[in-house]
């Protein structure tokens, strides 16, 4: 990967829907240059998926969480499987120190946040503990294009 393939990777991180028109004028390039570029690209695994950034308060889904999750692993529950299952959980991070998994969820409201955790995330029997931290306000939340 080089200069070009960096700069590309950073203006579809900006905007996925950008045309290849618009990335080969913006970094000099021919179109079908950047067309094959995009396509190594692809290939080899630096771009997962194409994307939208979608408006949560547009979908009423007002409540974005973290939850700390500790688990009992002497259980042979599939407990990461049964956790990324449920459409609620935007991420499941396997960590380092006190808790086993860190989760985002996004829910409408207290109420829905209060049924997954009674009724989806406890009810697994290999969960011992939650600790939830509900988000108040959100100042950052985006890839930082200048590490590609």
């Amino acid at each position: 990967m080089d200069r070009h393939d960096s700069r590309i990777l950073q203006l579809l991180a900006e905007n996925a829907r950008i045309t290849g028109a618009d990335i080969a004028r913006k970094i000099n390039l021919s179109l079908p240059a950047v067309t094959e570029r995009l396509r190594k690209l692809d290939r080899s695994g630096y771009i997962e998926k194409y994307t939208i950034k979608v408006n949560r308060q547009q979908l009423n889904l007002q409540l974005l969480a973290f939850i700390q999750v500790w688990i009992d692993h002497t259980k042979t529950v599939p407990v990461k499987e049964n956790l990324i299952a449920l459409n609620e959980v935007l991420e499941c991070h396997h960590t380092a120190g006190d808790y086993d998994l860190l989760l985002k969820v996004l829910v409408k409201d207290t109420l829905a946040l209060e049924e997954l955790l009674v009724k989806k995330i406890k009810s697994i029997k290999a969960i011992t503990r939650t600790n939830t931290t509900i988000i108040l306000s959100t100042y950052k939340e985006e890839i930082n294009t200048k590490n590609f």
